[in-house]
Order: structure tokens, then sequence, then C-alpha cells
């Protein structure tokens, strides 16, 4: 299984679409067995996969009381179906806050917890798609330390430089505990303007292998598809930005298994 972080600490550019639509993608038309990781106490994409219980158990339990570390919980335990075949959650709420708290108190095993839980489940699953908070606290840092990449969006006006500096520091101090941790940058929400053309070129230049070759484009039906509270490819099929992340997800595959992949003629 490989283990996929979409994280940012700046709002509003598309963290959680991405982390719905390529765990969507990946599940429903790739025919991978997804398991999505909601690392937000928001809950966002919770509600997206119809998982989100504000007093149920998921994440919190994961990190708190799994059985890896004494406590009385396996992973499956808190794995929920979604109304998708191949995609499973471990769905989050604003508890979410109290484990951070809770883990910041303990002596041991304060960033592994996550890394040691989900290698009982690692043989089921081909993908693991994590959405993580805006912060970088407890429940990030357990999520981050288990991935093998961190997907980073980015978007013209997001202060994007400053993001992708503090990331690649911050994963820098996190390589003591996951060496092979590695980001990759995503443009998103691209308008066609001089503007983010400048930055898109700017991006590919500077970062080239460490920066989609795809750029997702902006769409007011993105936005429709959170207000219904379904994924976006679920939501339209063939919009822009569907089609976007469809070769995103195409380019993630290439990478992480070495092949290319066209979509079959229906």
């Amino acid at each position: 299984m490989k283990t996929i972080a979409v994280m940012n600490q700046k709002g509003g550019i598309g963290k959680t679409m991405t982390a719905a639509t390529i765990a969507y993608l990946l599940g429903e038309e790739h025919g991978k067995k997804v398991l999505l990781i909601d690392a937000d106490q928001q809950g966002n994409i919770s509600m997206l996969y119809d998982a989100f219980e504000p007093t149920g158990i998921g994440m919190s339990e994961l990190l708190e009381d799994h059985q890896s570390t004494g406590g009385t919980y396996s992973t499956e335990e808190l794995i929920q179906k979604t109304p998708y075949e191949n995609i499973d959650i471990i769905p989050a709420n604003g508890y979410l806050m109290r484990t951070n708290m809770k883990l910041l108190s303990e002596s041991e095993n304060q960033v592994t917890r996550f890394k040691k839980a989900i290698v009982e489940v690692q043989q089921q699953y081909d993908y693991c798609i994590a959405d993580c908070g805006l912060l970088m606290d407890m429940t990030v840092i357990n999520v981050l330390v288990g991935a093998d990449l961190v997907i980073l969006p980015v978007k013209v006006g997001g202060f994007e430089i400053e993001a992708i500096t503090q990331m690649e520091e911050q994963l820098e101090d996190l390589r003591k505990f996951n060496q092979n941790i590695r980001m990759k940058i995503l443009m998103t929400m691209r308008q066609k303007n001089q503007t983010s053309i400048q930055v898109e070129q700017w991006l590919h230049e500077s970062y080239n292998e460490e920066c989609f070759k795809t750029v997702v484009r902006r769409s007011i039906v993105a936005e429709k598809s959170t207000i219904e509270r379904v994924p976006l490819p679920e939501f339209s099929k063939n919009c822009i930005v569907t089609r976007d992340y469809r070769d995103v997800t195409a380019e993630l595959l290439e990478e992480m298994e070495g092949q290319k992949w066209t979509l079959p003629e229906k």
C-alpha cells in the first residue's frame, strides 16, 4: 500500500478537493482499493464520503486507543464503508482537537502511532489517501511520518513560495522518522491570466520533477460539488476540473507504479 498525504497550511487552495477527487478516480476509474484517512478535525472529506458523525469513532481512536499502543481498537474496526465499492474511510470529527492535546502529553510513541496502526491493513489496499488539516498538529505529523508522498496544492495568490519553503523545511525535520518521504507540488485553481501562466512556468522551472505537469483549472462546478457534499467526479464526470484531476491521477500512477494508464472506453 502506498500512502499519500495531501497537505498545505494555507486554506482555500483545494486541499480536500484534491484528496477526495484523487481517491475517487483511483477507486472508481482505476479499480484500486483505496483507504481514505480524514486527518482534519473539520471532517470535510468524511462529509463528502457520507461518513461524518459528530460523536462517531475513527481517527481519534486510531491514534489514542489502538491495540498497537495497548488500546482496545484494531484498525479494521475503525474503517467504514463509503457509497463506493473500492473506497473505505477512517473518518474524523472535532474530537481530533482533544487527540492532539492528549498526544502532546504522552511520553512515548507520539508521532509513530498512525504508521504502526496502518500496517495492519496494508495488504488490503493499494492506496491510502490522507486529507490533512491546516495545522502541523500531532495528527498531521503522525500521518506524514507514515506517508510515502506529500501532495502540496498551491494556487496563485496563495503565498505559494512561502508554503513550498515551509513544507520543505518541515519535511526535512520529519526525515529522522521517515527518511523516504518526498513532496510533489500541484498547482490548483488556475485561471487564464498572465500571472497564473507566470507562476505555472516558475513552478515547473524551479521544481521540475517535484511538480505535477498537469495544472488544475478553476471552475464553479467544483465548488458546487462541495455544496452538494459529493466527490467532484460523481457530481460532474467531464467538467474541466475532473478532467484535470484525471490527468493528475494518471501522472501519479505512472510515478508510483511505473506504468502509463489510459482510461478504457465504455
